[in-house]
């Protein structure tokens, strides 16, 4: 099964990997949000969907695309985890400490 590639997926993924350039470079300040590995995870896992999405345009379309759907399900857990850990009130109340 051959499909064509699509120009705005490639463009996605440059795009992405721009950011993950951006994130790498200004990963210090990144530090300083709250679980920030976990936000990264995230991430890398909509990066590793969008570079299925390409991937699969070429070879093993079934593989490449369970592990794009895989990708964007583990994305919407990642950030769901991560919220719930940033917007905590128990994070509220380390930040708050950190003020005093």
């Amino acid at each position: 099964m051959e499909m064509p590639l699509h120009e705005n997926e490639i463009l996605v993924w440059l795009l992405g990997t721009v950011v993950l350039s951006f994130l790498h470079i200004y990963r210090e300040q990144i530090n300083h949000l709250p679980s920030p590995r976990l936000l990264f995870a995230a991430y890398i896992s909509v990066w590793t969907s969008w570079t299925s999405t390409n991937l699969e345009h070429l070879f093993f379309y079934e593989f490449f695309n369970v592990l794009e759907h895989t990708g964007y399900a583990l994305n919407g857990i990642l950030l769901l985890a991560w919220c719930s850990l940033a917007f905590s009130s128990k994070h509220e109340e380390q930040t708050d400490d950190k003020r005093a």
